[in-house]
């Protein structure tokens, strides 16, 4: 293995599984997303599937995989407990559903390194058709939590390589499907255990603002893919929402810059909604034109079809009034021949044919 620079810190990965597929797929992908792993670096997994399962797991040579943990699932619990045990000088909190891009990882320590006022970074994730799942959490007004730019509803018009989703900076809160943090802040905070399902990641991102006076940062360029709820499902606990959109509001109150980059980020989404509403208003009137043209065409067509339907019909009842006068003509020549001298003179030359006809052939 190549020498390695004392200044690049260690790392470990922490990662919550149940499913030896999504953790193999995982695992395979930290390979490209360090350009280089020293020895000490490690992956620590909380297990909660099964023993039959586990024997199915594959695990790479670097960085050293182990198995930290066997309880029942609880994300906060869990990452809390690896945290304990983990060595290295930063942390990855990944999803075992996440699969990261080569390089993603250097990245985020980069940042760590070199903006001292950064508490964690979080990543740009995309599902596996390539839309855009998560660029940064904001809040609502009640102070709950949304996906930025709504990907869940709007994905399908969210260009993931836009200019506004290119954008980094200090967030307001990112996702725990992908963190990095110092190890030191991690556990000078932890994740909160109080919740049951979820809010504990945008509880750690307000609590590096309020306890550690650091901002969460979304990076850009720090990707990887992630099929929402893959391993978690669409469970949602109203409580942990509304318990989150509590600190919310009672951090919002207490730092004015805070606030001052809710309105930054809430701006530019802003912006990028009205150019997706006139650009869906520009689509609907273009779909409109559209099929006014095709209806007036569809009109256009049927006159002519009503026009040669018309002559049509005209044409058959000339047909069938001529029909029926030479029927008529016809029919009165035979009364006219019925009723002429000759047809009477010759009456008993007809009868005698007839009885000559109808004689039998010896």
């Amino acid at each position: 293995m190549a020498a390695i620079s004392p200044s690049i810190p260690t790392m470990s990965c922490l990662v919550i599984s149940r499913q030896p597929q999504l953790l193999n797929r995982m695992l395979a992908s930290l390979e490209q997303a360090r350009r280089f792993w020293q020895p000490s670096d490690e992956v620590l997994c909380s297990w909660n599937g099964s023993s039959t399962d586990e024997e199915r797991i594959e695990a790479p040579a670097h960085p050293t995989f182990r198995i930290a943990s066997r309880t029942a699932y609880h994300f906060a619990a869990n990452m809390n407990r690896l945290a304990e045990q983990a060595l290295g000088e930063l942390l990855v909190l990944v999803n075992d559903d996440v699969v990261l891009d080569p390089g993603c990882l250097d990245r985020a320590a980069q940042i760590l390194e070199t903006l001292p006022e950064v508490g964690l970074v979080g990543g740009r994730l995309r599902n596996s058709e390539g839309m855009l799942t998560h660029a940064g959490l904001l809040f609502a007004n009640d102070g709950c939590p949304y996906n930025r730019f709504r990907p869940d509803q709007l994905g399908p018009l969210i260009d993931p390589d836009g200019l506004e989703v290119q954008e980094s900076g200090p967030m307001p809160a990112v996702t725990g499907a992908l963190m990095v943090i110092r190890r030191s802040d991690f556990l000078s905070l932890r994740f909160r255990e109080t919740f049951r399902v979820c809010g504990e990641d945008v509880a750690l991102c307000l609590d590096c603002w309020s306890h550690l006076g650091k901002t969460p940062y979304y990076a850009s360029d720090v990707t990887a893919i992630h099929d929402e709820k893959s391993t978690r499902g669409d469970s949602l606990d109203h409580y942990d929402i509304q318990a989150v959109g509590r600190l919310v509001q009672d951090l919002a109150n207490e730092h004015p810059e805070l606030r001052a980059q809710f309105s930054h980020w809430a701006v530019q989404e802003s912006a990028l909604m009205w150019r997706l509403c006139q650009q869906l208003r520009g689509e609907r009137d273009g779909a409109r034109q559209q099929r006014d043209e095709q209806l007036k065409e569809l009109r256009e067509l049927l006159q002519e079809q009503q026009k040669e339907w018309h002559h049509d019909r005209t044409q058959l009842i000339q047909e069938r009034d001529q029909a029926r006068a030479e029927a008529i003509a016809a029919q009165q020549k035979i009364r006219d021949l019925l009723q002429s001298t000759s047809w009477k003179l010759t009456a008993p030359l007809r009868s005698i044919s007839e009885r000559l006809g109808a004689r039998p052939t010896p």
